[in-house]
């Protein structure tokens, strides 16, 4: 695997390490709205937390046996969710709330006028933008930004190649190799793409038997 690849493929897993919470329990939530059993849960304790400019109203109910699959934990029945000040005032007055659960799962519940919080929400995307924030910055200046352009004199004929891209020193007189992808030839010169730097070879009269599209390798003495 090369190492363009292994960085794509972080990148992926990194974007999906941050996104996948939130597509899980929005997708969660469609599900429990579009498909979920209504039933009838008792209240079993209610509570106003916070200061009064800004309360917050939660209740705790107790989901009926018949709403939940054989043999499940008894302490999972009972649920605490965060409503809003009407669907706290008309349970706690009839000590009943309307509840839907997802396919006899308990932990997978939704009460009616539950509010629904929105801090992994907002985490998600302050995470997602600075993720953009960095790839914008490697783009523009580090390793994913513009390649690095050489610029050489051939000293032999540009040849095609099945070799990996590279560009190395060949030997102690100055001469680099450099094995790439030809991107544009004219009479003067020759294009390469060798991964992530961009390599003119000047061919003073040299040959190229390699057309674009096709990869070649090429060497040369570095111009400054």
């Amino acid at each position: 695997m090369s190492r363009r690849t292994k960085s794509r493929l972080v990148l992926v897993l990194l974007v999906l390490f941050l996104n996948l919470p939130l597509a899980h329990s929005t997708w969660t939530r469609y599900r429990v709205q579009s498909s979920g059993e209504q039933v009838t849960a008792t209240v079993v304790e209610d509570e106003v937390l916070g200061d009064e400019s800004d309360p917050a109203y939660w209740i705790r109910y107790r989901l009926p046996e018949s709403a939940v699959r054989d043999g499940t934990d008894d302490a999972l029945l009972e649920q605490n969710r965060e409503v809003t000040r009407e669907a706290y005032d008309e349970a706690v007055s009839a000590q009943r709330i309307g509840v839907r659960v997802l396919d006899g799962q308990p932990l997978t519940s939704r009460a009616a006028g539950q509010v629904t919080a929105y801090a992994g929400l907002w985490f998600t995307l302050v995470a997602d933008l600075l993720l953009l924030g960095f790839l914008f910055v490697l783009w523009r200046f580090g390793r994913f930004g513009r390649p690095e352009l050489l610029r050489l004199e051939a000293v032999g004929d540009v040849r095609t190649s099945s070799g990996e891209p590279a560009v190395v020193d060949e030997d102690d007189t100055g001469v680099i190799e450099v094995t790439g992808d030809v991107v544009e030839v004219t009479d003067h010169d020759v294009l390469l793409l060798a991964g992530r730097r961009r390599v003119v070879v000047v061919l003073d009269g040299r040959a190229v038997l390699a057309g674009p599209g096709e990869r070649a390798t090429a060497r040369g003495r570095l111009l400054v």
